[in-house]
């Protein structure tokens, strides 16, 4: 197989997270009469609170607690990506080691992979609160693939962000880009290709060909 150990995001690559967590900080920052474009917070997710500084907000914990409280009122009806269980179990099934990277906190996002009957398809999970430093920083896919006993060699990393790409690059794995057209109004293209993503798609199933 090319890849042996497979490094998969969970918001925006598997599961349909995006809109949701969009609704959830354009709630705090209307509360706060600050304007952005939804490619604006898109750019910031997974570094909101950084970037919320940045835009002026003063409550900072209150912000975040909110946006938190707003997401997951919404998160137990999230749906996964089409084909995404049907390229895991896959992954899974012909001998691939899979981690799930995500910057969402284990609390956020446990329940959820119980519900979808996913969780037992990963070797290793790496959420937010494992890790010092998040996505676009090296360490998240480090721990995992320490943990996998893995080589940065026969591994890649799965994703549909920039911080995803970034943390691939930083880590000097190789990376998958999901970008279905769904994600045209979250994410620029052109901006992602700035981070040389060594493989594209816009259909989950192409994974398994990449892998195999």
């Amino acid at each position: 197989m090319k890849y042996k150990y497979i490094l998969l995001d969970w918001d925006g690559n598997l599961a349909k997270t995006l809109d949701i967590w969009l609704a959830a900080y354009k709630a705090v920052l209307d509360d706060r009469n600050i304007v952005k474009t939804d490619q604006e917070i898109a750019a910031g997710f997974g570094l909101l609170s950084k970037q919320m500084v940045d835009w002026g907000v003063k409550d900072i914990d209150a912000a975040m607690l909110q946006a938190d409280t707003v997401a997951k009122r919404m998160l137990p009806s999230v749906e996964l990506y089409p084909d995404a269980l049907f390229v895991l179990e896959n992954l899974h099934s012909n001998g691939h080691k899979l981690a799930l990277i995500t910057t969402s906190t284990h609390e956020n996002v446990a329940h959820l992979l119980e519900n979808h009957n996913i969780k037992q398809l990963f070797d290793v999970i790496i959420a937010g609160d494992d890790t010092t430093n998040h996505k676009p920083h090296p360490e998240p896919l480090e721990l995992a693939l320490k943990h996998l006993g893995g080589n940065k060699e026969d591994a890649v990393m799965i994703g549909d962000s920039d911080k995803d790409l970034g943390a691939a690059k930083n880590a000097g794995v190789d990376s998958v880009l999901f970008y279905p057209d769904e994600h045209k109004k979250f994410y620029s293209l052109d901006n992602l290709k700035e981070y040389s993503p060594t493989h594209i798609v816009s259909d989950f199933r192409k994974i398994l060909e990449i892998a195999a």
